[in-house]
């Protein structure tokens, strides 16, 4: 007879227990399908396991022996339950993530954040890559989920859209446009504009709406990164259109934010290696960022179009 986990889970019962009935109670079954798996076992093992010695049973010597080897098993078995346990309630794990600068400067900080809290055990680390830069990272390197601004394209990953942001005219305070409850285009005819770069699709977007209005902003400085836009804002540099989840970051550090019209539309996608499934965590963690983006529109309140 084969021995299986059931005669052994038994055996180790007994032991830890001292005896058939008590550990018939703690493995929730019948004393009489406890002594007859110890029973089976012991025809299989072909050596005495317990004596009865003034009514109690006893573990023989060889017993104690064999104890040992199923109790490191059960421990092992323990550890490997307890690891399933935590995988399954977050409590264990690691996240790579990849992100390009506008989400990465506070709004994943934020997401990070609340997940490891809210996760403990979880550990993760967050890269920064130029968007343009993203699909060879995430090809290249072991990134669980990247942020990049569409269009995005590889054969090698997946895509999903994570928000099409409108972006906001960031104004230092005490700026002529900051009375205006919209900034135009229009309105940016003649004023110091800080700008992305001719890289940018951001910024081509802007051309075209400077070129179809007829508006001839000036030019003080330009960067690729929207956080340096704002603090070049923030240090009289001029006005920036930025996405809101920087701009978001740079009101508590007294920036105005107000709608820009028309809409210069910001489109974060999501990104994930296409021959990988999706874990817990990272489908976990997707789901508090989009959580969190909600939240971001719900403070920013009427800066953001009525539909938000």
């Amino acid at each position: 007879m084969a021995v299986t986990h059931k005669h052994l889970e038994a055996f180790h019962a007994v032991i830890q227990t001292g005896g058939f009935t008590r550990a018939a109670k703690h493995l929730r079954t019948s004393q009489p399908s406890i002594s007859r798996l110890i029973a089976q076992l012991q025809d299989a093992v072909s050596f005495p396991l317990f004596a009865r010695i003034q009514g109690q049973t006893v573990p023989t010597e060889e017993a104690l022996v064999l104890y040992r080897e199923v109790d490191r098993s059960f421990t092992g078995l323990e550890k490997v339950l307890l690891q399933a346990e935590r995988i399954r309630t977050h409590r264990v794990g690691h996240l790579n993530i990849l992100s390009m600068p506008a989400l990465a400067q506070a709004f994943l900080p934020r997401v990070l954040s609340r997940f490891l809290r809210e996760n403990p055990g979880v550990s993760a680390s967050l890269q920064v890559q130029r968007s343009d830069s993203i699909a060879d990272w995430m090809r290249t390197h072991q990134f669980d989920l990247g942020f990049a601004m569409l269009p995005v394209e590889h054969p090698g990953l997946e895509f999903e859209l994570f928000d099409t942001a409108p972006g906001l005219c960031v104004l230092p305070p005490g700026h002529a446009l900051a009375a205006r409850r919209i900034v135009d285009v229009k309105h940016l005819h003649g004023v110091q504009v800080v700008g992305t770069g001719p890289n940018s699709m951001i910024q081509r977007s802007l051309d075209r709406l400077f070129e179809d209005a007829q508006v001839v902003p000036e030019s003080s400085v330009e960067t690729p990164i929207t956080a340096i836009a704002c603090e070049l804002v923030a240090n009289g540099a001029g006005v920036t259109i930025a996405d809101p989840f920087t701009a978001h970051s740079y009101r508590a550090r007294g920036l105005v934010l107000r709608r820009f019209r028309p809409d210069v539309l910001f489109h974060f996608t999501a990104v994930f290696p296409a021959n990988r499934t999706r874990s817990l965590l990272v489908r976990r963690f997707l789901a508090m960022a989009s959580d969190i983006r909600d939240e971001v529109y719900r403070e920013l309140g009427p800066v953001i179009r009525p539909q938000r």
